[in-house]
């Protein structure tokens, strides 16, 4: 709450603009040079169910979906490559949380968010490993009013406080204050949805000369989450006491379109689970993920080049447990102790433009290494990605690429020994790392009212890294040979007048060598999104139908279908007031977001109602 409060007197010490204009500072890696439809996204503003975490609205992009546990540090997958197998960034900075489960956003409130954009495909010939199935990239919300937002939802009486302000013609500030308490399915089951969380963001922008500075700063501050699984309450309680968050990023944005960015990320956090009538464990992380990239773009009537260099560094990643066993003396153990990791990357790429037809061709050379207590691994490795866009017509255009792309294990997957929510888990320090080849091709059809994508995709994963059952209570990791990721995605817009309607899709299947299901599949699925909107008022209807899913892989339970059905109604009363009453689940339908055996069912009907004011 003291975040808040200190956000709250900045804003009353402040000016109220009514414009932020921001620009120069946007990674070049990030800019689309070949048309098509490389990447899609969404907003913050088309969200019509309840968003606890930012991967509440990750999984409205087609290809998207939820994996591991919900809640709040719910962890998503992109085409079927989950965990650490995508990169994720937080404006343009790596987000690595060494969740065996994958990477989560559950630091960052959802009302912070301007877009999240995923990027499909391979993209190590720009972004190196842990990009083998594409990138997540948030970027953040700059205010133009000063803005006071307060919520209320009947999920385990969640509520939330937001405050957003322009402080000068440079600078802006925003804070949020949320808490919530246990939830309920469908059933009337509890859920273990519980948490508090307070977070700050500062972020500046000026012209130094002919170059534009911004910097930015985050912090946040989570305690009490509750993490939910299908033991709870009965057999096991799994939370976090703990979890706190500082990121802070410098850009500087050059005229001649290059970028020269850097970066902190510390972290650290406390696990905490109990089994009941046997033992509990407690387990401390914490660590510091550092950079730097310089990129650039250089264009001419013929081709256009993209270069750049980037480091990624991580120092003190340390990982400490407590086991507390029924009327025994407790055990601490180190399980990762001052772990460090390495990657430097050179990327370049090219386009090269005629009259219907755009052929790009990148390569990106790494050199890795990770320390653990004295042991090392290294690897160097060199991937390459071509692409061609071929312009139809003037509405229609075809897209084809083809990419290679790795990713090395985690420091968690080598060297990780000890007990975590879901039972023991062992490290395997001779994994090797995962290489994969990957081909995709894109329709599109850009028309003035109708926007229409189909995108089928095939990939072939190498070394394979599968999370396995040794027996119900131990877990460890190994090499399966290969593996095979195919599927189709796709999405229909159409926009008249005040009503904007989508209408998407996804279908994936995996299976590795010996032709058994890989994990973090998710089920096929088919959903629509229409809103209408007019000056004061708006609608809007979400509604998606989840296929059965019978075929899963390891330490996964196959899924019933389901339908779920949201509605927001948005009522714009005053020049100052507006407020929206959202319906999540409306017809309180049992499902499972994932078909991870510890996964708990989804929250069962839920209101909320928003209020905002702008003086």
């Amino acid at each position: 709450m003291s975040l808040l409060l200190v956000a709250v007197s900045s804003v009353t010490q402040s000016a109220v603009l009514e414009e932020v204009v921001v620009s120069g500072t946007v990674d070049p890696r990030a800019s689309e040079l070949v048309t098509g439809q490389g990447t899609r996204s969404v907003t913050r503003q088309e969200q019509i169910s309840l968003a606890l975490s930012p991967a509440d609205l990750m999984v409205a992009i087609p290809g998207v979906a939820a994996s591991g546990q919900g809640g709040l540090f719910q962890s998503y997958s992109l085409r079927g490559f989950g965990r650490s197998r995508i990169r994720t960034e937080v404006s343009g900075v790596p987000i690595i949380t060494d969740r065996r489960a994958g990477n989560s956003l559950s630091f960052l409130p959802p009302a912070f968010i301007d877009a999240i954009r995923a990027d499909m495909g391979p993209a190590s010939s720009l972004y190196g490993s842990g990009a083998m199935g594409g990138v997540m990239s948030v970027s953040l919300d700059t205010p133009a009013r000063t803005s006071l937002e307060v919520s209320r939802s009947s999920m385990g009486g969640a509520s939330s406080a937001v405050v957003k302000a322009p402080i000068s013609e440079n600078r802006s500030v925003m804070a949020a204050f949320r808490k919530g308490g246990r939830g309920r399915s469908s059933t009337a089951l509890p859920l273990n949805t519980k948490f508090e969380q307070s977070s700050l963001y500062l972020q500046e922008q000026r012209a130094v000369g002919d170059a534009v500075v911004s910097g930015e700063f985050l912090a946040s501050r989570g305690s009490n989450i509750g993490k939910s699984n299908t033991y709870f309450p009965d057999e096991r309680v799994s939370g976090y006491p703990k979890d706190r968050h500082e990121l802070i990023n410098l850009r500087i944005g050059l005229p001649s379109q290059a970028l020269l960015q850097g970066y902190l990320h510390q972290q650290a956090w406390t696990s905490n689970t109990e089994r009941l009538e046997q033992r509990e464990n407690t387990t401390h992380y914490k660590s510091l993920t550092y950079g730097g990239l310089w990129s650039a773009i250089r264009t001419s009537g013929a081709h256009d080049d993209r270069y750049g260099v980037e480091h990624t560094g991580r120092r003190g990643v340390n990982i400490a447990q407590t086991e507390r066993a029924m009327g025994e003396t407790p055990m601490s153990s180190e399980l990762v102790s001052d772990g460090v990791e390495h990657v430097t990357g050179l990327f370049a790429e090219r386009t090269w433009h005629f009259e219907n037809v755009t052929p790009q061709v990148g390569i990106r050379v790494d050199s890795a290494r990770a320390t653990n207590s004295g042991s090392t691994r290294s690897h160097k490795d060199l991937n390459v990605q071509a692409r061609v866009n071929w312009r139809l017509s003037p509405d229609w255009s075809l897209d084809w690429e083809v990419g290679t792309a790795y990713r090395l294990p985690t420091l968690s997957e080598l060297y990780f020994s000890g007990k975590t929510p879901r039972g023991e888990v062992r490290g395997n320090p001779n994994l090797a790392p995962e290489k994969t080849v990957g081909l995709q091709a894109t329709l599109l059809r850009e028309g003035r009212t109708t926007t229409f994508e189909v995108t089928a995709f095939s990939n072939r994963v190498d070394d394979y890294i599968e999370r396995f059952e040794i027996t119900d209570e131990l877990r460890s990791y190994r090499n399966i040979g290969s593996g095979k990721l195919w599927g189709l995605d796709g999405q229909l817009i159409w926009r008249h007048s005040a009503f904007t309607q989508r209408l998407s899709w996804q279908w994936q299947r995996g299976t590795s060598a010996s032709g058994a299901t890989l994990a973090d599949l998710p089920p096929p699925s088919l959903r629509y999104n229409g809103t209408w909107a007019s000056s004061r008022y708006s609608l809007g209807l979400d509604v998606r139908y989840q296929a059965p899913q019978d075929t899963v892989g390891p330490g996964e339970h196959p899924l019933n279908s389901a339908l779920i059905v949201s509605a927001s109604a948005l009522w714009k009363f005053s020049e100052k007031w507006r407020s929206e009453i959202s319906l999540t689940n409306g017809l309180d339908r049992e499902y499972r977001v994932s078909a991870d055996d510890d996964a708990p069912l989804s929250i069962g009907r839920a209101v909320k109602l928003t209020l905002l004011w702008q003086p």
